[in-house]
């Protein structure tokens, strides 16, 4: 099975398991299944897909030209053994969507990409797929350089991308977990509680917990934000403009940044 088969398979399967997770246990019951705002999510998420998918591609012909083979870049170099190569691609990979994801809230150019994200009003598992292709794109020119010099190898790269995924699935469900259980999680990796905080109306709360898959970032960074006793039941999700039905078409988010250069 190819690199795209699997991350195609960790997207469909995650995505599938969520749902009927949040069919079963939401935290905010619906009385209907929002299929025009699924629709919506996803047919977003497949035009970001290519661009998704575009840093590790990038990064092999890159490498490649450069005569650097996957596994004998700085990391091999500093003479780790493979375990430590895998471990340092996770935490390298990880600290890179921290640092890019909190960028994205301080640079207002970012913003008006990344806000096409936190715009959705419900919080669902199709959420976590709803990026705009050129927050995407960005993403993966800005991971690019640290891919080539650290050069780790292909299989690390592709076990945190599918880690990622499913992480990142879950962890924007509408999902109900046990409290104890949640506090528990959210010490070693992101949970629907603690990234809920991230998507509230709030602009305070919007700028904590920028977490992907390991919160251990927010926490050294002072970054995390305190998740409510409820879990977020009462929060107001999105954000405090864009909310009318009309921003909320495919069109709509697509020009919506250029929309607030103007």
């Amino acid at each position: 099975m190819s690199a795209l088969q699997l991350y195609i398979a960790a997207v469909v399967i995650s995505l599938a398991a969520v749902l009927v997770g949040e069919s079963l246990c939401p935290l905010h019951p619906t009385p209907t299944v929002p299929l025009a705002r699924w629709l919506r999510n996803l047919a977003l998420s497949a035009l970001a897909l290519g661009t998704t998918l575009l840093a590790p591609l990038l990064f092999w012909s890159a490498a490649r030209m450069l005569g650097v083979q996957p596994g004998g870049g700085w990391l091999a170099r500093w003479g780790l053994p493979a375990w430590g190569q895998w471990l340092a691609a996770f935490l390298v990979l990880d600290g890179m969507a921290y640092v890019l994801h909190r960028l994205s809230h301080a640079v207002p150019w970012l913003w008006r990409l990344h806000a096409v994200h936190h715009s959705d009003v419900e919080l669902d598992a199709t959420t976590a797929h709803r990026h705009h292709p050129l927050e995407n794109l960005f993403t993966a020119l800005a991971t690019l350089p640290i891919l080539v010099l650290l050069a780790p190898p292909v299989e690390a790269v592709l076990a945190y991308g599918l880690l990622a995924v499913v992480v990142s699935t879950v962890a924007h469900g509408n999902l109900r977990l046990p409290d104890g259980l949640d506090r528990v999680l959210r010490r070693i990796v992101v949970t629907p509680a603690y990234h809920r905080l991230h998507h509230s109306r709030e602009r305070r709360q919007t700028d904590s917990n920028y977490a992907t898959v390991f919160p251990g970032f927010d926490y050294l960074l002072s970054s995390a934000g305190a998740v409510p006793a409820d879990g977020g039941r009462a929060m107001t999700m999105g954000l405090e403009y864009h909310r009318d039905a009309a921003c909320q078409t495919l069109p709509a988010l697509l020009l919506a940044p250029f929309r607030a250069m103007r």
